[in-house]
């Protein structure tokens, strides 16, 4: 049996699919940079002048850095499509998309677990959260057996963990809240498998692009804690 080269819950093809979605997302060298689409906002020249001088950049890299902001938000939705996809490849689970008839994102084969994923806590408002919780309540009623979790990867304290979701007075045990690292637990069974994703992504980047990026000790120093402040508090 050969070894997969990134996890051990998913394929590599599959691995490969989900971060080449993410790195899609981000825009090419500061040279084939679409400058129309740069400027169909409006250019602050004035913003761009103290940008440049007091983070001693040249106008290339401001322009790919000014790039990027412009499409983050864009990149931050594709990350969060990451985590859906990814999971949805694991054996036993699907990945339901958009537009499905139950309305959530993720569900185990034998429709015992599903689950509504966010990157962030702070991803919904209020209103937003009320229909998630909503959707849940659906997604549970007719399945006895079932359970409905609101899921997110990022929570404000950096803590990981699972409980019951009460919210606004409604109590039901069959609609649970699980975050962090436990999201990934939940679906893969493993606990270490979120930190093994993030652990391997600078590989997996670097075969996407063609070309190999070395991170300095230092920099994977400086990684890691932000890693554990993200996850392990």
């Amino acid at each position: 049996m050969v070894k997969n080269k990134y996890v051990d819950f998913v394929s590599d093809e599959h691995f490969l699919r989900c971060v080449r979605w993410v790195c899609d997302s981000y825009p090419a060298e500061a040279g084939k940079i679409d400058m129309k689409a740069l400027q169909r906002n409006i250019v602050d020249p004035f913003k761009m002048v103290f940008d440049i001088i007091n983070g001693k950049l040249c106008v290339d890299d401001w322009i790919k850095n000014e790039t990027i902001r412009q499409v983050d938000k864009t990149i931050n939705n594709r990350i969060g499509d990451f985590h859906q996809k990814l999971l949805g490849g694991v054996k036993g689970w699907t990945d339901l998309g958009t537009g499905n008839q139950l309305k959530v994102d993720l569900k185990k084969d034998d429709e015992t677990v599903f689950i509504e994923l966010k990157n962030k806590f702070n991803t919904v408002n209020s209103d937003s959260l009320s229909k998630v919780r909503d959707k849940l309540e659906k997604a549970v009623s007719t399945r006895q057996k079932s359970v409905a979790y609101w899921a997110y990867i990022i929570e404000k304290d950096g803590s990981s963990g699972e409980s019951e979701w009460n919210y606004l007075g409604k109590n039901n045990s069959k609609i649970r809240k699980v975050w962090g690292s436990n999201v990934y637990e939940l679906v893969t069974g493993d606990k270490y498998a979120l930190e093994k994703t993030w652990k391997v992504l600078p590989s997996a980047i670097s075969d996407i692009l063609k070309s190999k990026y070395d991170l300095t000790k230092e920099d994977r120093d400086k990684l890691v804690q932000f890693f554990k402040s993200a996850f392990m508090n």
